[in-house]
């Protein structure tokens, strides 16, 4: 075998919904703070380990904004406001607390402790309401202490826990917490929380990370320039009214463009297409905002090429010559180039590795790394290897979180004189792209279609309730002579925000109790739209779309319990 280089590129994509509730002023859901402390500094700073190891990251700006207003303007969650001095706590305060804080994976994180296990023993593993006021009496002030602690402990990092004196001195004192630790503790989590960017900002400057951006609030965007482009990939489907504001998606792009430059004092080079989704027309939307180069799925690959992935029973690609190389797309006069993601290898980060212990995860990835070389055999050009997936949600499902596995793979690459991990643009520089694609498919990464955000009967109604608040807008900026600029501003902005992928994502997708609190919110961004310009709000706009099942009890937004936001056995895949 020839003495060659495979690169390989990893791309985290970083990301969290916008939770805000304009409403309330507070965030329904917790998760930008909580993997801020477990995995968005970490992830970036685990790499100062390994200098030879450099790695892309795409940081929504609906998650920069979120982590900023923590920071900056005292943000809070329906999660910090049981933060409160136990003794002081009332009865939903409580409640709140047994339902909502034991959010992670009971398994492979709870139950390593001993005490936060009897806690959730205690509780009876519960999540409904009605269940967990049944608990409430087996619970004395100081274990609410304790479960105040034990919850915000384990969603920071376990290196970070380790590596610690006051943070490990917490884990093995077990119990019996005080309200100054207590406090010291939300002290640190804040700390953390305040290096995300700065960590990410300097390994950029010195050259180990790219940085990389996406759609401000992260919007399918073939959709925002025409949702019925969704019929490319599933003819027949049923569809909404057509929504065709391709000024969205470009003032997203927009945006985002500039709050790249107000973090980082750079341009961005990279675009993450969110969810990969990608249509002909988004190509000169992204190379007209100056980006070099963007990212998709290898399913989207197979179908702009009119070719196929083989792999034998081991999931090895037997025909690597057409994965492993980026491409220049062209599509309306412009042309940018775009590597595709190994599908199979970033899911077996996602959801297989979690099965083995982390050093044999990282032996498996590292020995697939050496089959795609010995399948390349001497075949002159360079290859890049594209491994993209989500940076936060595998890792609770994790035995160690992320720690045995990232460092074993890390150190293996590094030692690896044949193995190259690279930047995107590092890669493209070197090598620009030697083939072209002229015909790119509409789809993303699920099923290289669109019909995870669109078709379902609910899904269209979010679509239709977007497109009568959007012409709204329009039609209060064509016909108001004085149009108040500012108001239009406003309520294009909780537009924006409803345009998110999650909304559309979680309808239909996930189960009621989940589903109903993210599309009261989604509802709410419109309804804002509204009162921004000073006009009646539709009375449907009030009523939920998703509706309980069979024995399920509707849910109801009361003032501290909030939504339900996870159950143990549930993630996201993708």
């Amino acid at each position: 075998m020839p003495h060659r280089v495979l690169y390989v590129a990893f791309v985290w994509n970083q990301h969290q919904p916008y939770y805000l509730d304009v409403e309330r002023g507070e965030f329904i859901m917790p998760w930008v703070r909580l993997h801020a402390t477990k995995d968005y500094y970490q992830m970036a700073a685990i790499l100062e380990n390994y200098p030879d190891i450099k790695q892309t990251f795409s940081l929504s700006p609906s998650l920069l904004e979120q982590i900023e207003s923590y920071l900056q303007h005292d943000a809070a969650d329906y999660y910090l406001k049981v933060m409160k001095r136990a003794r002081d706590l009332n009865e939903a305060e409580k409640k709140f607390l047994l339902q909502h804080y034991f959010d992670i994976q009971w398994d492979k994180v709870i139950c390593r402790y001993q005490y936060y296990r009897q806690l959730l023993e205690r509780q009876g593993k519960v999540s409904e309401p009605e269940e967990v006021e049944k608990a409430m009496e087996k619970f004395a002030v100081q274990d609410y202490l304790d479960l105040q602690v034990w919850f915000n402990l384990v969603w920071i990092d376990p290196e970070l826990r380790h590596n610690n004196p006051f943070l490990s001195g917490l884990i093995n004192k077990g119990r019996n917490f005080t309200e100054n630790e207590k406090d010291e503790l939300m002290r640190q989590q804040m700390a953390i929380m305040e290096k995300v960017v700065p960590e990410h900002r300097h390994l950029q400057e010195k050259g180990q990370i790219e940085i990389i951006t996406t759609a401000y609030y992260h919007p399918i965007v073939p959709l925002l320039v025409d949702n019925h482009s969704a019929l490319r990939a599933t003819p027949g489907l049923s569809l909404p009214r057509r929504f065709r504001f391709e000024e969205d998606a470009r003032n997203q792009v927009k945006m985002a463009v500039n709050q790249y430059r107000h973090f980082f004092s750079e341009e961005p080079r990279g675009f993450w297409p969110p969810e990969q989704a990608v249509s002909p027309e988004t190509i000169s939307l992204i190379a007209d905002e100056g980006f070099i180069w963007t990212i998709s799925d290898e399913q989207i690959l197979t179908k702009s090429m009119d070719v196929e992935i083989y792999r034998d029973g081991y999931g090895y690609v037997l025909n690597p010559d057409v994965l492993y190389r980026p491409y220049l797309v062209s599509a309306g006069g412009a042309e940018i180039p775009i590597v595709f993601r190994d599908h199979h290898l970033s899911d077996r980060i996602g959801f297989v590795y979690q099965h083995m212990s982390g050093r044999h995860a990282a032996e498996d990835l590292i020995h697939r790394l050496y089959k795609i070389r010995e399948h390349l055999g001497k075949k002159p050009d360079n290859f890049l290897v594209t491994i993209a997936l989500d940076g936060e949600n595998a890792w609770e499902w994790y035995a160690e979180d992320k720690t045995d596995f990232l460092h074993n793979l890390y150190r293996g690459i590094s030692a690896d004189p044949y193995l190259k991990a690279v930047t995107v643009s590092e890669f493209l520089q070197e090598n620009p792209p030697k083939r072209r694609i002229t015909h790119l498919a509409t789809g993303s990464w699920v099923d290289h279609s669109l019909t995870r955000w669109i078709g379902t009967e609910n899904k269209n109604i979010l679509w239709n309730y977007l497109l009568e608040a959007r012409e709204t807008v329009q039609k209060y900026e064509e016909k108001e002579i004085e149009a108040d600029k500012e108001k239009i501003d406003k309520a294009l902005k909780n537009i924006y925000k409803a345009e998110g992928s999650d909304f559309a994502w979680w309808v239909d997708s996930m189960p009621y109790y989940l589903t109903a609190p993210f599309e009261a919110l989604f509802r709410k961004h419109l309804i804002m739209a509204y009162r921004d310009l000073g006009l009646e709000v539709p009375g449907y706009l009030y009523d939920p779309v998703v509706k309980p099942g069979p024995g399920e009890k509707e849910w109801k937004e009361y003032p501290l319990s909030g939504p339900v936001c996870i159950v143990p056995g549930w993630k996201k895949d993708g």
